[in-house]
């Protein structure tokens, strides 16, 4: 009966905390975390200057190393495609901090290795704030709407970040369907960088 008993708080014992998920706050996602999604995982890692440096790895193989500011503005992109870069045309340390209700606007260039496109100003407004979860984690996130107009004022797309202020990055995205119907796109899970496979 005794070893009945102590085989069970061992078995019960080895999988309780294998099903706990590990939140970040803000100082642990300082040295940088996992976002996972279906296959597709971030490995993300804040830098100097308030620069975040992303890679993305999706089934079958594909890598994606980008560049943002404080886990919001793109600022480069690099794959098996080529490089991409937003270069900004206005002070990037003019969009935070970030509240409830702010309104932000600035300008960047879209530019590739060989060519400059046309200037793109963004709008961003902050329209409110909700709980998302990330498995057993919860983070409190602005919804920020941005909106991207051509030189001549004429509106390119829309969309709306899910922005954790508390982690520096968009945990997820929401666009706006044909009728009035809305498509969000979130990641599902998250755990601290260390955990991670190497490179």
């Amino acid at each position: 009966m005794v070893h009945r008993f102590l085989l069970l708080a061992l078995v019960l014992g080895s999988v309780a905390p294998a099903t706990a998920d590990e939140c970040l706050t803000a100082q642990t996602a300082r040295t940088g975390f996992v976002l996972e999604r279906q296959g597709t995982q971030a490995e993300v890692r804040p830098s100097a200057e308030n620069f975040v440096h992303v890679v993305n790895l999706y089934p079958g193989g594909k890598k994606q190393d980008v560049i943002y500011y404080r886990g919001l503005f793109e600022i480069s992109r690099s794959d098996e495609n080529g490089r991409r870069f937003n270069v900004p045309l206005s002070d990037l340390r003019s969009i935070f901090p970030l509240d409830p209700k702010a309104r932000r606007a600035f300008t960047y260039a879209p530019a590739e290795p060989s060519r400059v496109g046309a200037p793109i100003s963004l709008e961003m407004t902050v329209a409110g704030q909700e709980k998302l979860q990330l498995g057993s984690c919860g983070y409190d996130v602005l919804i920020i709407r941005n909106r991207l107009m051509n030189p001549e004022g004429r509106v390119l797309s829309e969309h709306t970040d899910l922005y954790s202020s508390e982690l520096g990055f968009v945990l997820g995205k929401r666009y706006d369907d044909k009728g009035g119907r809305q498509t969000t796109v979130l990641y599902q899970r998250i755990r601290p960088l260390a955990r991670s496979a190497p490179l």
